[in-house]
């Protein structure tokens, strides 16, 4: 549909992004812009004037343009965009209004909208996220019940994941043990929560660019969900398909819950792929996957120019029994620092927003 220009005003007054009179001063001072209302003036002319001038983000414009008034504010949060691609894609990028902190919003489907337990276990495990704060672990803040919607709260993360930089190609022997080492950091802190990630794979290794400096790693992971067994039947489940490759062998077993020990395994499988560009068990179904995990050796990393003693250690991650794997994901940290690059060791962190301690202060007052 095509939105006139006094129908625009109409939709913008009633998302509630901006007030009456706001909106009465802009129309002022839009008014004395050359070509406005001629012929070529429209609605879209005005969208990208208001734009122009970081009134409204292109998203908010764009759902305005399309007739609709919204909705844009859920509580206490303003959304400005929706991520349309990368393992990010369909969160929503949003402020919090108070503290002006800039945040992601998880909107929760399914159970967790509809059964009130449900909720309560999301909100639950949320809030008991939002204990771990760790450079190299994404952060939680709160979940948010907004009635008709339902959503938790984290942080705003640019940058690609392993996954998205390794497309193609693999990583140096020295940068693949950098990013597998501040993982290794990041689960030790998850675990000594209580947590377990469960889906440890390069699609969940954030890569967050920091100027000068190599990126810093943040493990992504869904801080609302607890640990629950995978269902090898439902093949279907894209998750499942996804994480198959990074699997331990023990998931397999009805009912096992991840454990750290699943965790540090899915990361030899991680590392493994940084290295040889392909995962150790590539193709196949999920179950002639998970059979593979439980029985096929592994390709020898030397094949791929990695030197012996990082192979061997690669091996100890990836043991099929558990037993035998590094015991730790902290020993994991201290294991890989032998083949990262020293000047690398200890990289800068990304500054923290202005706006975070006013914002964590906030939340806190609400839990």
């Amino acid at each position: 549909m095509s939105v006139t220009i006094p129908a625009f005003w109409q939709l913008l007054q009633d998302s509630r992004l901006l007030g009456h009179e706001q909106c009465r001063q802009l129309a002022a001072d839009f008014a004395q812009v050359k070509g406005a209302f001629d012929a070529k003036g429209s609605a879209k002319t005005l969208a990208e004037w208001l734009v122009s001038r970081n009134i409204l983000s292109k998203y908010q414009t764009t759902i305005l343009l399309a007739g609709r008034a919204g909705p844009f504010l859920y509580g206490e949060y303003k959304v400005y965009d929706r991520i349309e691609k990368g393992r990010l894609e369909g969160l929503f990028r949003a402020v919090h209004g108070p503290t002006g902190h800039p945040v992601l919003l998880t909107f929760l489907s399914g159970p967790a909208l509809t059964d009130p337990n449900q909720w309560a276990a999301s909100a639950a495990n949320t809030w008991a996220a939002s204990s771990i704060v760790s450079p190299h672990v994404q952060r939680w803040f709160e979940p948010v019940d907004a009635m008709v919607y339902k959503f938790a709260v984290s942080e705003d993360l640019r940058g690609a994941t392993a996954q998205e930089r390794m497309t193609g190609s693999r990583f140096p022997p020295a940068e693949a043990c950098r990013i597998a080492r501040l993982a290794a950091l990041g689960l030790a802190q998850l675990h000594q929560a209580g947590r377990v990630h469960g889906e440890l794979r390069p699609a969940n290794l954030l890569l967050e660019p920091i100027p000068g400096q190599a990126a810093n790693i943040k493990l992504l992971w869904n801080g609302h969900e607890g640990a629950a067994p995978w269902n090898m039947a439902d093949e279907s489940g894209k998750r499942l398909t996804a994480t198959a490759d990074f699997l331990a062998p023990e998931l397999a077993t009805p009912g096992y819950l991840p454990d750290a020990l699943a965790d540090i395994y899915a990361l030899g499988c991680t590392l493994f792929t940084m290295l040889a560009g392909r995962p150790p068990f590539a193709g196949g179904t999920v179950a002639e996957k998970m059979s593979r995990h439980a029985s096929e050796a592994m390709i020898p990393l030397e094949q791929f120019g990695v030197p012996q003693p990082l192979a061997q250690l690669v091996a100890y991650l990836m043991a099929k029994n558990p037993a035998v794997r590094y015991q730790s994901a902290a020993l994991v940290a201290e294991q890989l620092a032998v083949f990262v690059e020293p000047a690398a060791i200890y990289a800068q962190l990304p500054p923290a927003a202005p706006t975070l301690a006013s914002y964590e202060a906030y939340v806190r007052q609400r839990q």
